[in-house]
């Protein structure tokens, strides 16, 4: 055996290769709407060199069952995976694999943009803690480096742009204002694109010290945020359990999906809900885009209840006919609901015991949905003891709709 292996032990990394673990094949779901395309009991990486990858281990700067995915996303054969730096040990925050070439089973990330981008702690140029991203109609990915939420890094959460059609290329980096977002305790949670007007950003902050939506204007390059008693925990919505683990923290503003542009206003809704919270909650893009308007106050009355969900809900995404799907953690699960009827129409589309924590989306031009799944609420328990086991931790299934993402109105 490799003595490095032996050293770590149960550590079964790629380098391990009598591990048995890691070329265990996936068993398919009977039953299930949503079929499972990968999966991952720790997250490894491809490492410029056998040395690099054995002193991050020794140094613990590469701590592998403390990386956790918390977002996805699809652009042209690849996916796009999000880890934050959620506990110490994470030497890669944005990276992907080859849908065409990845194995089914712990796929190695590979570090995206390249090594140099991944988080420095004395470089706040390089991404940080990154928690989610969005991919427009160009093929920029729009990235949230706004996980703040712990010493982990102190530099100020941003939003950087990366050009995935030229091998990467940063095109902008916007550093919000502390009155936005801050450094210690902010938490940009999720993002969606409006390509109106030079192009809008709208974003959660899902801090539990200052939650609220942000909207950043590209054409503009400037950002300002909305904050209401609607993008607060609710009250008895909290306490939800989900894996045996319940979940404890604050949980304010979490999801967000836009709906298409309508043929005729060209305008769009923005849906929104907190994580502790079964409200669905909806407001015009032509509100958010006037930072007047929201320095008036006025904008509050343009804020609608949608309806109850089923559960609590975390990711939030809607395809290019209205139809909005949402995650239900506490019921392992995910809600479909067409904004162009009653929510008394919502439905649970699936419910599986096997998808512990329904997170994050990512619709591919195929018709595809992707969904993942991440144990997350261990994660962020910081008492809760993470090791590696047998447990698969990640999964990402695929669910054809036939429908494609709402960019693509």
């Amino acid at each position: 055996m490799n003595p490095l292996c032996a050293y770590l032990g149960y550590l079964f990394v790629n380098y391990c290769l009598n591990d048995k673990v890691q070329n265990e094949p996936i068993k398919p779901i009977k039953n299930q709407t949503f079929q499972l395309e990968y999966q991952w009991h720790y997250v490894n990486y491809t490492w410029p060199t056998y040395d690099d990858y054995k002193k991050a281990v020794i140094k613990r700067k590469y701590v592998p069952e403390n990386v956790a995915i918390t977002g996805i996303k699809y652009h042209k054969g690849d996916l796009y995976l999000a880890m934050p730096q959620i506990r110490k040990g994470v030497p890669v925050t944005l990276g992907k694999i080859s849908t065409e070439s990845a194995p089914k089973s712990n796929p190695l990330v590979h570090p995206y943009p390249s090594w140099e981008h991944q988080p420095r702690s004395k470089d706040c140029t390089t991404l940080q803690s990154v928690q989610n991203m969005e991919i427009d109609k160009s093929g920029v990915m729009w990235v949230l480096d706004g996980f703040r939420i712990n010493n982990n890094t102190r530099c100020p959460p941003k939003l950087v742009l990366f050009d995935l059609n030229n091998d990467g290329k940063e095109l902008l980096s916007y550093i919000f204002p502390k009155d936005i977002c801050s450094s210690q305790g902010g938490h940009l949670k999720d993002i969606v694109i409006d390509s109106t007007n030079d192009g809008f950003a709208y974003i959660t902050d899902n801090s539990f010290l200052d939650p609220g939506l942000i909207v950043y204007s590209r054409g503009q390059n400037r950002a300002w945020k909305l904050r209401d008693r609607t993008m607060f925990d609710e009250e008895d919505a909290s306490g939800f359990v989900v894996g045996n683990l319940t979940f404890k923290g604050l949980a304010p503003l979490d999801g967000i999906a836009l709906s298409p542009i309508h043929p005729k206003t060209r305008n769009r809704l923005l849906f929104y809900s907190p994580l502790a919270g079964m409200n669905l909650y909806a407001i015009k893009s032509k509100v958010l885009k006037s930072e007047r308007l929201i320095n008036s106050g006025d904008w509050r009355r343009a804020i609608k209840v949608v309806g109850k969900k089923q559960s609590q809900s975390d990711g939030l995404i809607m395809d290019n006919k209205g139809n909005l799907y949402y995650t239900l953690p506490p019921l392992y699960g995910v809600g479909k609901w067409n904004m162009h009827e009653e929510f008394s129409t919502a439905k649970i589309m699936a419910e599986d015991k096997n998808m512990v924590w329904t997170g994050s989306f990512a619709f591919d031009e195929f018709g595809n949905l992707r969904l993942l799944t991440n144990n997350i609420n261990k994660y962020m328990d910081a008492g809760f003891p993470l090791k590696l086991s047998q447990e698969v931790m990640f999964k990402i299934f695929k669910y054809f709709t036939g429908t494609k993402s709402y960019l693509e109105s």
